[in-house]
């Protein structure tokens, strides 16, 4: 199911009649607690439907279907106003299958990972992918890809490509302009993707990671609609005294919102929760949105505020007008909860049908591992004078340490068959031992590896190409596990329960080998993205992304 909806086309009339007693609906929910967020109100109240859509609220009115909700509370369906879905490891169908239990009915994906990979048929790709998963799909246009001039993947889409995106339907708008030294020195290409963006007239979503004062307030200026980079209060609340919407995050590699908690307390107008990045295992165990939810109410916000955050204004923001609200006129996605504070799920329903997530994923040709003729002879000595990138286990941005004081090697090399690689020192993982190694590393998406001699490192490499891409675990040469992602060196079509079963005996093998992270493979996908500071490794060296430049190995 996409967001490239007829809703405009339809034929209301029936539900009119409906609405005014005049005609039997589909579906009457009887006796539910309706979460408004709107008015922050929670009261009960009889809800019909009829042509997938609310007819009317209220009592007397009949239907085909009569389901007894007995009380419970029956919440607009939660909408991920930003995520990557490449990043839980999953396709859309896989993804519908893992968060349509939790109440997620609908997703604005960011699909730059399989643009990076593939280029805009990526994003088309996404869009039928996610037409046939159950889930409501739209998409954003992404923005940089390549992230930035220091990463070159396998594709390159300039502005002509993103306005061509932008006329694809069930896309909002343009995706996260991570480019922000890119967008304050006034760069021609970065400036040419905004102003096709502001000819659609569609959102211009932003990423301003450590932005601020003056720069913040250019960034802003420049017409950028949004912010997702927030860590601390002080940021959050400079976004929205600049008129920018803050997509508050927690994913699985960067959890802000314990942090924030404060700023949403004061119940800001313009604000939504967003998991960005979130990994299969995680969304298996402790939840999708749902979970945000908990951490919301147990922080002292009211139930109807939270759930505002994952319904309304994600909905009003991307120009969803007829989703975010259990109401007349809507669509009929909403979730039954048996409370406001376990937020536990009893149904999902999207289009007033019981959810159901779709199996079968389109095909995706290309995107797999090649890291050239010299790779099996490779050897990845460190510059000695290179800084040392410390790894944190709960964000995506890195600190900088002295020189010889790393304990574990990171090295990225290209996957696309050019044949180039670079290592550097990092601490923070406890990997000293086997090695790590994935095709998934934001957002170029080349190959990386994590802790372990040469040997071990040149034998996942050896391993990621044989998968076509995927994960691997290897130690004293041999394969201890892993998982392969077939779609774009991304994804796997298997079952997220299966996929996760595999992550986990990947992180378990790690963790006996010393590795701490509680999510090493989501962590190590962010250890080369050019456009998170402070310190990132891409196949051409190290890039201080503070002073936006790659270091040179010698003083």
């Amino acid at each position: 199911m996409s967001g490239a909806e007829n809703g405009g086309r339809q034929d209301r009339r029936r539900l009119v009649r409906v609405a005014r007693g005049l005609e039997d609906g589909d579906l009457l929910m009887r006796g539910a607690q309706v979460v408004q967020p709107a008015t922050r109100e929670v009261f009960e109240t009889d809800v019909l439907v009829a042509d997938g859509r609310v007819a009317a609220l209220g009592s007397g009115f009949s239907a085909a279907q009569v389901v007894e909700a007995r009380g419970a509370f029956l919440a607009p369906g939660f909408i991920d106003g930003h995520v990557h879905i490449e990043s839980s490891l999953l396709t859309p169908a896989g993804f519908a299958q893992a968060v349509l239990p939790h109440g997620t009915t609908g997703v604005v994906a960011e699909p730059h990972e399989v643009v990076n990979v593939l280029g805009a048929g990526g994003l088309e790709w996404m869009l039928r992918a996610g037409a046939s998963s159950g889930l409501r799909v739209w998409a954003s246009a992404p923005s940089c890809v390549p992230a930035s001039e220091f990463e070159v993947g396998g594709a390159r889409v300039g502005a002509d490509e993103v306005a061509g995106m932008l006329r694809v339907p069930g896309v909002l708008g343009l995706a996260e302009m991570m480019n922000y030294p890119g967008v304050l020195n006034g760069d021609q290409g970065v400036w040419d993707v905004l102003e096709a963006g502001r000819r659609s007239g569609l959102r211009l979503d932003g990423h301003a990671s450590g932005v601020r004062g003056r720069d913040l307030m250019g960034y802003a200026a420049a017409g950028l609609h949004s912010d997702h980079e927030a860590t601390t209060p002080e940021e959050a609340r400079e976004r929205l005294r600049a008129g920018l919407w803050l997509m508050v995050r927690e994913g699985s590699a960067a959890r802000n919102l314990e942090a924030l908690l404060p700023v949403l307390r004061d119940r800001p107008r313009r604000a939504m929760l967003v998991s960005d990045d979130v990994s299969v295992d995680e969304l298996l165990e402790l939840g999708h949105l749902d979970r945000l939810l908990r951490l919301c109410v147990a922080g002292g916000l009211h139930p109807a505020d939270a759930v505002a955050l994952v319904t309304c204004h994600p909905a009003e923001y991307w120009g969803l007008h007829e989703h975010g609200l259990v109401a007349p006129g809507h669509h009929a996605d909403f979730v039954l909860l048996r409370d406001l504070n376990t937020f536990e799920v009893l149904e999902t329903f999207v289009g007033g049908q019981p959810a159901v997530a779709g199996r079968a994923t389109p095909s995706l040709p290309g995107g797999g591992v090649n890291l050239g003729p010299d790779w099996p002879a490779a050897s990845f000595a460190v510059p000695e004078t290179w800084p040392v990138i410390e790894v944190r286990a709960d964000q995506i941005t890195t600190g900088v340490g002295r020189p010889g004081s790393g304990d574990a090697k990171l090295v990225v090399a290209d996957r696309y068959g050019r044949g180039q690689w670079a290592s550097c020192w990092t601490s923070g993982s406890g990997l000293r031992r086997g090695t790590l190694g994935i095709s998934v590393l934001h957002d170029a998406h080349h190959a990386a590896f994590l802790g372990g001699t040469d040997e071990d490192i040149r034998a996942a490499g050896q391993a990621l190409e044989a998968l076509g891409g995927g994960v691997v675990l290897v130690s004293d040469g041999v394969v201890k596990a892993s998982l392969p992602l077939p779609f774009a060196g991304l994804m796997t079509d298997a079952a997220p329960h299966v996929a996760a079963r595999q992550l986990g005996e990947i992180a378990a093998a790690a963790r006996q080998l010393g590795c701490t992270l509680p999510y090493p493979v989501t962590t190590l996908s962010f250890l080369g993205l050019t456009v998170i500071p402070a310190l990132k490794l891409t196949p051409h060296g190290l890039m201080d992304v503070h002073n936006w430049a790659l270091i040179p190995p010698i003083p």
